[in-house]
């Protein structure tokens, strides 16, 4: 594994009364929308949001940023049932996953020169529900998945996931991306949602 490994949030510790616990950028917003958090994975995770089933019947929006992000070098082909595996360009790869899996995908990249946990490094906006087609459309040019490029003037990756779209982006633009989609996704009946509303996430 990478000398950087001391940026992973899993290896936060308690100590001296403080209790180590990750949060999204989109937080905020999402505590605004009257989000019940929970903390999974030593992440602050919004799990239901008030009206998600009439947003779901358009375009849910929900923030997956707790994911597990390893960015390894060279790309990967693949890494085992339940890793998603994007392919930034030959020499780069982004695996997103599931903090149950951290083991068995650890594993399976150790071989690897370079792999970092880049896990607080990006956000992730899932963008779920029959106008999610048309929702992502409003954000960007691209109609490839997956694909990077300009997503609302920032530079993100999208991959088509779980019946939508996941926009993989820096977190510093987490309000403000999460208030486009929403803008976007509003006059469809769209808006947020909790992880829990989507089911079991890969």
């Amino acid at each position: 594994m990478s000398v950087l490994d001391f940026l992973s949030p899993s290896l936060a510790a308690e100590a001296g009364g403080f209790h180590p616990l990750a949060r999204s950028s989109m937080e905020r917003r999402f505590r605004e929308a009257g989000a019940t958090f929970e903390e999974r994975d030593g992440w602050l995770v919004p799990v239901t949001v008030p009206g998600e089933v009439e947003h779901l019947a358009a375009a849910g929006v929900a923030d997956l940023s707790h994911l597990t992000k390893l960015e390894v070098r060279p790309a990967p082909a693949s890494a085992g049932a339940g890793v998603v595996t994007y392919t930034v360009s030959p020499r780069r790869g982004l695996l997103v996953f599931t903090a149950g899996l951290a083991d068995v995908v650890k594993e399976h990249v150790a071989g690897a020169p370079f792999v970092l946990d880049v896990t607080a490094q990006h956000c992730i906006i899932a963008i779920v529900g029959p106008e999610a087609p048309t929702v992502i459309r409003r954000l960007t040019h691209l109609h490839q998945f997956p694909s990077s490029g300009d997503v609302a003037h920032i530079t993100a990756h999208v991959l088509k996931r779980d019946g939508g779209y996941w926009i993989v982006f820096p977190q510093e633009y987490g309000h403000y991306l999460y208030d486009v989609v929403v803008d976007r996704a509003a006059p469809f009946g769209g808006g947020p949602v909790g992880v829990d509303a989507l089911g079991v996430v890969e």
